[in-house]
């Protein structure tokens, strides 16, 4: 084999499946080519496939397969003395095996196909948003492995950023708002990227594949991984199909401990049940795992003809040879598609952990159960003379049992109904120590009409709805409007109860657990209870005049983000005078919570009902471009829609506690930054946050 013309297919193994009796000749059947008798000589072969001579005289890859070569030749010739159902040394066999099957022309061809196609593949996947937030870890709500081996194993090592003295914590988050908030210009930018990589790679791809595969024979000269495995097979020589073995380019084909024939490269070791080598026409080679039998079934030449990649080789042109001509690839090429699918999407799905088990929109249940109303308490104080009372009354009960019919409301402990909200609120009995007093929203946010309150009953949570008399009015109005209205209110509340027995019933004591110490525990007070909402908003938006609604919840929002942006700059300006950080955080961060809640709101009735809940016209998009959220606005939409697509597959607290990093994200569109370092909490606020300020300050003075 020494020289230019280098064979992957050495002649001693063509020459037993040559044309008699010179056996110099060798039919090609060739993949979508006639049928073709070469010369042994100049068949399986190419110029200088493993190597080109050195100009110092150096030993080359193809020096060192020739040397092996006599030794190889030799052993098999052994072996072909054999007769069927003789014992054949495990050591000699796996010696040629493992030499044979992987210096061939159809290892290199089939890698070279398999990179073409996940190129092709690539350049197909990779516009696809949904696949660039899977491989950059962006589809679970905070940073994951995936996203810190991609983006923060990069960033953590620039010396501008660690110039910056920032805590890796707060510098996690930012990149990963960063990067999630703008990932829709990421792949507009990434198409032209991998396009332009595609490009420059694809011309080399050959050269990358030989050199690759040049490299791997270089090191399994000799004993290798691959050949002490086929040492624990038993060998045997067998006899060949009745019409005589075929030659085919992959040289041997593997069955999985299954049973089903496949190319050996993708059958793992431990998965390897046998490997089957024709040795000559007359003389198959089987090694097998202890115990593992060939299936009953199993036809050799059709295997070895399906699981060639561009041709086979045989001593003969006739009817049967015809027939398998057509079958070439039929088996390789689909399992080498597949075997491309299941490399991207495992790349792309590496991103996706926090994806396992959600579902399709169009799956958008919550596995609730008809419940009866059961027993609850109805307490109406200052609702109107007795006939109001009744009717009121009867109302609410008439709607609660026919609500009860679609959603669990066995955590009901009660409806309170009066004139005097924000009293009735402070009334409400939480059932535990310490516990905060349910409030009103302040009068310059808005009106509160309804709440529904976390209370501790034997030991169980419950919700306890409180409601204005204006809602039990509009229940019993001669408007219908006003009746909608009141009735999508109260039904709104009792969503929230339901919720209640779908939280409790995957994760047992969350409604009435503290969400620790330190920074987590700290900025869940301000998202507790934000995807509860999205999903009673969810829930309730069939109830309700989507028309007056939607309109309604973006008003609010609207006029949520405008208060944020005027209160929180003019406390923190404020703040550079009295150093009083407390002061700061308490104006700022029930801002920031009421805008989560209202955003919450609106979002859950617009997943419900298919509306954008950006609308028809341009104010709220304005709003939130003027506090710098549009982009945070869809991540905040996705995050919640995927929370509430798991309702009731929730694995644990830390899938609530996700929602934390939605608050640091305003916190630090309000100029401001947390982290936890060894001597606790901390709250930094720039001097940059202010600097426009109080330069302009400073001018006036």
């Amino acid at each position: 084999m020494a020289g230019r013309n280098q064979h992957f297919i050495p002649r001693f193994l063509q020459r037993a499946f040559g044309i008699r009796p010179t056996r110099k000749d060798i039919w090609y059947f060739g993949r979508g080519e006639e049928a073709e008798k070469r010369s042994v000589k100049r068949t399986a072969s190419e110029d200088y496939f493993y190597s080109e001579p050195q100009a110092d005289g150096r030993s080359t890859l193809d020096d060192a397969i020739t040397r092996m070569e006599s030794d190889l030749a030799a052993l098999l010739n052994e072996i072909r003395a054999k007769s069927p159902g003789d014992t054949i040394a495990s050591p000699s066999a796996a010696a040629i095996v493992s030499h044979l099957a992987q210096r061939t022309a159809h290892v290199r061809a089939m890698f070279s196909e398999g990179v073409a196609r996940l190129l092709q593949r690539v350049a197909e996947v990779f516009p696809e948003r949904d696949n660039v937030e899977a491989f950059l870890g962006l589809r679970s709500a905070v940073p994951e492995t995936r996203f810190r081996e991609l983006v923060m194993s990069e960033l953590g090592g620039r010396p501008e950023i660690a110039r910056l003295g920032m805590p890796h914590r707060v510098l996690e988050r930012i990149a990963f708002f960063v990067v999630k908030e703008n990932v829709g210009e990421l792949v507009k930018q990434g198409v032209e990227v991998v396009n332009a990589v595609l490009d420059g790679f694809q011309p080399r791809s050959t050269d990358l594949v030989r050199d690759s595969h040049n490299e791997v024979l270089g090191g399994m000269i000799g004993s290798n991984e691959y050949q002490a495995l086929l040492q624990t097979f038993d060998w045997s020589l067998e006899s060949g199909p009745a019409t005589g073995a075929i030659l085919p380019d992959c040289v041997v084909i593997g069955l999985g401990s299954d049973g089903v024939v496949g190319n050996h490269l993708f059958i793992g070791g431990k998965e390897m049940g046998a490997i089957v080598f024709a040795v000559s026409p007359e003389r198959l080679l089987v090694g097998r795992k202890p115990g593992f039998v060939l299936p009953s079934d199993f036809d050799y030449n059709v295997e070895a003809t399906c699981l060639s990649h561009t041709f086979f080789l045989a001593p003969r042109n006739d009817e049967e040879t015809v027939r398998l001509h057509a079958m070439i690839g039929k088996k390789l090429r689909p399992a080498l598609e597949e075997s491309v699918e299941q490399g991207l999407e495992h790349v792309i799905s590496e991103g996706s952990k926090a994806e396992a088990g959600s579902q399709s929109q169009a799956d958008d249940t919550l596995d609730s159960k008809p419940t009866a109303g059961g027993r609850y308490e109805l307490s109406l104080a200052g609702c109107g003379d007795e006939r109001t009372t009744t009717k009121v009354q009867e109302e609410v009960a008439l709607l609660v049992d026919g609500i009860a019919m679609a959603m669990p409301l066995g955590r009901l402990d009660g409806i309170t109904i009066g004139n005097d909200y924000p009293g009735l609120l402070r009334m409400v009995t939480r059932g535990w120590e310490n516990a905060p007093t349910p409030q009103t929203a302040p009068p310059e946010v808005g009106v509160g009409v309804a709440q529904t309150v976390t209370v501790r009953r034997s030991g169980m949570a419950k919700g306890r709805i409180v409601v204005s008399s204006i809602v039990s009015d509009a229940l019993i109005s001669d408007h219908a409007e006003q009746r909608a209205w009141g009735r999508y209110v109260l039904v709104r509340q009792l969503a929230a109860v339901a919720l209640m027995e779908i939280v409790e019933g995957c994760l047992p004591g969350t409604l009435l657990r503290q969400a620790g110490e330190g920074i987590d525990g700290w900025l869940y007070a301000n998202v507790d209870g934000v995807p509860e909402s999205y999903a009673a908003s969810w829930m309730a938006a069939a109830f309700g005049d989507s028309g007056k609604i939607a309109p309604g919840l973006r008003e609010l929002l609207v006029a949520a983000i405008d208060r944020f942006m005027m209160v929180v700059p003019g406390e923190r300006l404020a703040y550079r005078e009295h150093g009083d950080l407390e002061r700061l955080l308490g104006v700022t961060l029930p801002e920031i919570r009421h805008v989560l809640m209202v955003s919450a709101n609106l979002l859950g009735h617009c997943a419900f009902t298919g509306e954008p809940p950006l609308g028809r016209t341009s104010v709220l998009h304005h709003a939130l471009d003027r506090a710098g959220l549009c982009a945070w606005f869809g991540v905040y939409f996705d995050d919640l829609a995927r929370f509430h697509q798991r309702s009731g597959r929730w694995e644990s607290f830390e899938e609530f506690l996700a929602f934390n990093i939605h608050a640091e994200r305003l916190l630090l569109a309000a100029g401001m930054f947390a982290w936890e370092g060894p001597e606790g909490l901390r709250v930094e606020v720039p001097l940059g946050s202010d600097i426009e300020a109080l330069l302009a300050r400073f001018r006036k003075e």
